[in-house]
């Protein structure tokens, strides 16, 4: 079914997972007609994007569908390809197939982390674990697969409400222990998941006017672990939610993990900034939006 439609409509899958919930949000605040597809429907299989695609009008493709399990990637790496790297790649094809734009989310773990300069899109990567690995290739896939009309954006740190975030898992914790250990020698840039969605969103339909490829998407300013876990204790006992514990920096050596993470992981958005005409705000703004959402609540969830 080819993308005739005269006004947008917009393919989501991934639509029930933190970031996909705001997409469709913004899409359902534009008006612009939506479908949204989750784990009924496997990506990876090129079969069941095909009979979904050929079911399905839309002119825009928004991928938000991925396994972001970080250490879950490790041991299991190829369920995190097939989702990660084979599914970019059916949804970038079926797009082209039928004239549609397609955008596809990535992240920072696609580089070493040893960098000291913000990593802009076109540094070389060296992804140093399976979840980094699976996601290059789905970028490197999806571009190849979509053509001129395929856009990445890599984000970060990720954050918000609607599913798993650190964040969250740092007010449970601080909740229910007298001491909270944080690592403090690993810096990126935070990303509130609505301040990611609008941008994904703005740049689905601005484009073809603005150049496919690569973009970096990260709210303004750059932090460490202990610091973000600093500023959501202290928003969130100003505004009263239950925060019994106290943070420690420890370093990377002393929690050990699975999966090896980056010691640098902050984003350069200058390209965003210019395609978009607005550069991202500071990741503190994101934070204090979602901790007055929690606290009306008194429920973070995690």
């Amino acid at each position: 079914m080819t993308a005739t439609a005269t006004a947008p409509t917009a393919w989501v899958p991934g639509a029930r997972g933190m970031l996909g919930q705001e997409v469709v949000a913004i899409l359902r605040e534009r008006g612009v007609a939506h479908v949204a597809t989750d784990r009924e429907l496997d990506i990876g299989d090129a079969a069941a994007v095909d009979a979904f695609a050929a079911d399905h009008l839309f002119t825009h493709v928004i991928n938000c569908a991925a396994y972001t399990a970080v250490d879950a990637c490790e041991t299991h790496e190829p369920l995190a390809a097939h989702i990660n790297a084979l599914g970019p790649a059916n949804l970038a094809r079926v797009a082209r197939e039928r004239g549609a734009i397609a955008v596809h989310v990535s992240t920072d773990y696609v580089f070493d982390g040893q960098g000291a300069a913000p990593y802009r899109e076109d540094d070389p990567t060296g992804p140093e674990n399976a979840y980094g690995r699976t996601k290059l290739a789905g970028e490197e896939r999806f571009l190849a697969a979509a053509g001129e009309r395929g856009y990445v954006v890599r984000t970060s740190w990720l954050f918000g409400p609607g599913g798993p975030n650190f964040v969250a898992t740092m007010l449970r914790l601080l909740r229910a222990n007298p001491e909270v250990r944080v690592v403090h020698d690993q810096t990126g840039r935070p990303t509130y998941a609505p301040d990611l969605a609008l941008a994904l969103v703005d740049l689905a339909l601005a484009a073809p006017a603005v150049a496919s490829g690569v973009y970096h998407f990260a709210n303004a300013g750059a932090v460490t672990w202990f610091e973000l876990a600093s500023a959501a204790r202290e928003l969130a006992i100003a505004r009263g939610l239950p925060i019994v514990g106290a943070l420690t920096p420890i370093t990377t050596a002393e929690y050990p993990t699975p999966a090896r993470r980056p010691r640098w992981s902050v984003l350069a958005t200058d390209k965003i900034t210019a395609a978009l005409g607005r550069a991202p705000r500071p990741w503190a703004d994101g934070l204090a939006a979602y901790l007055d959402a929690l606290a009306t609540t008194q429920a973070p969830r995690d």
